[in-house]
């Protein structure tokens, strides 16, 4: 096999354990004769196909393999541990973003109150058991 065509055909491979022979050739619309030929690096694999064999390993384009093995499937994006997000949960999450904001912020100011009550508690402590002694 040719040292240029040995990442794509690792591909290549991946995707037919993944998916079957036969999906591959439907989803790379190549004749069996042109797979073949791939497999066995006669045959560079065109970089379009390549990069359509990527996609279905689930490299999403443009993302430096930082989304490797998400995917779309019917309208959906699945991650790798197999949860289904639709458009709609993907965009409520600014929603929960700004909420669990808003929430960390209302939790910080109640520590400081609570701080602050208390203080407030530590020193009046002294001054009651100062008054229950001379009383």
């Amino acid at each position: 096999m040719l040292e240029i065509n040995a990442l794509p055909g690792r591909h290549l491979r991946q995707l037919i354990e993944r998916i079957g022979e036969r999906r591959v050739l439907f989803e790379l619309n190549v004749h069996r004769t042109t797979l073949r030929r791939w497999l066995s690096g006669r045959v560079q694999i065109p970089g379009h196909q390549h990069q359509v064999i990527r996609l279905l390993l689930g490299d999403l384009p443009g993302t430096c393999g930082q989304w490797t093995d998400w995917r779309f499937h019917d309208g959906e994006l699945l991650s790798p541990g197999g949860d289904r997000y639709r458009p709609g949960d993907v965009l409520s999450l600014i929603i929960l973003r700004q909420q669990l904001t808003a929430q960390r912020r209302e939790l910080e100011a109640l520590k400081v109150r609570l701080a602050i009550a208390e203080n407030a508690l530590d020193r009046l402590a002294p001054a009651a058991n100062d008054s229950r002694a001379t009383g």
